[in-house]
């Protein structure tokens, strides 16, 4: 389980809501001046995320109180496939598809885009219909003492 200390931002009821800020593996990473990554990382960094989390241990926390919040590692190797390698496998097959189909370089191009297209629709398909059984949701686990 991969664990965050973070604060509650809000209690609605039986929600609780989080507060995290953003952040970036680019601190401990020799390469990070010369990485476009490393400033894209410094232009989102410390920015707050909020979001919902599950509370199945029934775990009362009060607003602004710092909490663990955990996430399953295999539910965040399944959300990253989905997201990256999904729509990059149907941008190649497609465009490997057009290719066997004879058709010219362009039509190999807005093929792999269609195949991109069509991956990304298919991850947001996918990701929308396992949301309701809440296994890519962080669920709250203690409260710091």
């Amino acid at each position: 389980m991969i664990e965050e200390v973070v604060q509650v931002s809000r209690i609605e009821g039986e929600e609780i809501w989080i507060e995290a800020s953003r952040q970036s593996a680019c601190a401990a990473c020799s390469a990070k001046k010369g990485c476009g990554q490393g400033a894209l990382s410094e232009w989102t960094s410390g920015k707050a995320v909020e979001l919902s989390v599950l509370n199945p241990n029934r775990v009362l926390p009060a607003v602004g109180q710092s909490v663990v919040i955990g996430l399953e590692e295999g539910s965040l190797i399944k959300a990253s496939v989905m997201v990256y390698f999904l729509p990059l496998l149907t941008l190649i097959l497609a465009a490997i598809v057009a290719r066997f189909l004879g058709g010219s370089e362009g039509f190999q191009v807005l093929s792999g885009l269609a195949g991109l297209a069509v991956g990304f629709a298919a991850a947001r398909w996918i990701s929308t219909r396992n949301s309701s059984e809440g296994c890519y949701q962080p669920v709250l686990l203690r409260l710091v003492s």
